[in-house]
């Protein structure tokens, strides 16, 4: 509650630093591959006012986005009817996916900043629900800050950490720093890409 409320009040009087960042590589480099037969589905977990959202339906892709903050959500309703965009909007809590009615299957699923602001009771939840939406081969892009403790703001999270909150049917593809997302070389913005694995049949 006291996430909701403080992200609400940053949005309403405009302070958002984390929105505006560029797109990361490795994620253009997923969403602009050739679409297999069928089409593709994803899913944009913190969405923020829905840039990444609405790149993602503009190149076919059929999107999902959730936030928990009304004022993000309004503004990026706002900005993909604009830019002709067609995205389901869910206010909704990601450590709780389940509850909204989501198909499971999502091809990419993109967290552009959201784990690693999430206290330590949040995000075992956030792992378990990410690994149940996602597709038998879908990708797992994650945005965020190495932990530090001297920072003021987002706990942050390690590519050690995501992959033991994951589990054994993620692979960890890659952990590498995004010049063009990051803002400050002394505390850059890490990448992460996983690939989900299914347990082989014996």
């Amino acid at each position: 509650m006291l996430q909701r409320l403080m992200f609400g009040l940053m949005y309403r009087i405009g302070f958002t630093p984390w929105e505006g960042h560029a797109l990361p590589a490795r994620l253009r480099r997923l969403a602009e591959a050739p679409a297999p037969p069928g089409g593709r589905r994803a899913l944009d977990l913190g969405c923020g006012t829905g840039d990444t959202s609405i790149y993602l339906s503009r190149l076919g892709w059929d999107v999902t986005a959730v936030d928990f903050v009304e004022a993000a959500l309004r503004k990026a309703r706002a900005k993909a009817r604009a830019s002709g965009a067609t995205v389901r909007w869910i206010r909704g809590d990601v450590t709780t996916l389940g509850t909204y009615g989501l198909t499971p299957g999502f091809d990419l699923i993109v967290d552009s900043g959201c784990l690693h602001g999430l206290p330590e009771e949040a995000r075992s939840a956030y792992a378990r629900e990410v690994t149940a939406v996602a597709g038998r081969d879908g990708s797992l892009i994650i945005l965020g800050f190495a932990e530090n403790p001297r920072r003021r703001g987002p706990r942050g999270i390690g590519a050690a950490e995501i992959a033991a909150r994951l589990g054994a049917g993620w692979e960890l593809v890659s952990s590498e720093v995004d010049a063009d997302v990051s803002r400050d070389p002394g505390d850059p913005i890490y990448v992460h890409e996983l690939r989900r694995q299914q347990p082989a049949h014996t």
